[in-house]
């Protein structure tokens, strides 16, 4: 069927008026947008290095206007609870929405740097409480945050990364305070001491992240083992990130040695292990 040209005129018209109406109202939340302090505020973390700081696995995350997570999300290792925000709005009159990716941290062993790898796949969501006071809404952000790892972050980590970051720090009272220990690494280690043997073997599980960018290589760990042949006080010596640093601590504690002697006697000693995460083959056919 034909359509006339008065027609076609009106058509035109109307599609003006739409497009018009849609560049006014996409103009005037811009300037709504630039008008609200507190979005104003959380689009300065686009493009920061976040850390979630309570280690969330949750890629949709709901926090009140104090900075406390709602529910009950799952937490993990630090180095997979980074976050690359991309996108900031207004959800409503009392919430902001944050939106962006998952980032993973690898150790570079040979730049002796952490170093971000985007999950693009794991799409976050995060929305926070807004009591439509900037100062409040500054400290919520401040509690979910960390930009970068700052000391606070760092205290918050279990003994086997705080250890990684203060090699100096003390270790809290334990079967092993007030014995004597070997160090069998380092410029101090003991000449008179034989090393530890393994007798049993535990093999560090992958987590998910890892499997799937196919993460590969070799981390160390410090521990004492005790003159039961029992391992303690297990740390990060050199990191591999992606949550597999934590995986090999808790397979590590499941190793059995028959301990270093001195003397004819068994003695605890300080001692540096591998935990080897590999590609394994499949079983033949």
């Amino acid at each position: 069927m034909a359509v006339s040209s008065k027609t076609e005129s009106c058509i035109g018209r109307v599609a003006l008026v739409v497009l018009l109406m849609l560049c006014l109202y996409r103009a005037a939340f811009a300037q709504a947008q630039a008008a609200d302090p507190q979005v104003q505020l959380a689009t300065t973390l686009v493009g920061k290095a976040l850390f979630l700081r309570g280690f969330y696995l949750n890629n949709d995350l709901h926090f009140d206007s104090a900075g406390r997570a709602q529910g009950t999300p799952k937490a993990g290792d630090w180095t997979v609870a980074a976050v690359n925000v991309l996108k900031v709005e207004r959800r409503g009159s009392r919430e902001i929405e944050l939106d962006g990716v998952r980032a993973a941290i690898r150790y570079n062993a040979d730049a002796h740097e952490f170093q971000r790898h985007p999950l693009n796949d794991e799409k976050m969501k995060i929305v926070v409480e807004d009591a439509g006071d900037v100062r409040g809404f500054q400290a919520a952000v401040a509690a979910i945050f960390a930009v970068g790892i700052d000391p606070e972050l760092q205290r918050a980590m279990p003994d086997l990364w705080r250890h990684y970051f203060d090699p100096n720090l003390a270790w809290p009272q334990d079967a092993l305070s007030g014995q004597t220990i070997y160090p069998l690494f380092g410029q101090d280690q003991a000449k008179d001491v034989t090393p530890p043997k393994v007798d049993h073997r535990v093999d560090a599980k992958f987590t998910s992240f890892a499997e799937r960018d196919k993460v590969r290589g070799v981390l160390q760990l410090r521990m004492v083992v005790d003159a039961e042949g029992v391992p303690h006080r297990i740390s990060v010596a050199r990191p591999l990130g992606y949550g597999l640093d934590e995986r090999a601590v808790e397979a590590m504690a499941k190793w059995r040695f028959t301990p270093g002697m001195r003397e004819g006697k068994p003695v605890a000693t300080a001692v540096v292990a591998q935990q080897e995460f590999a590609l394994v083959a499949p079983p033949r056919r």
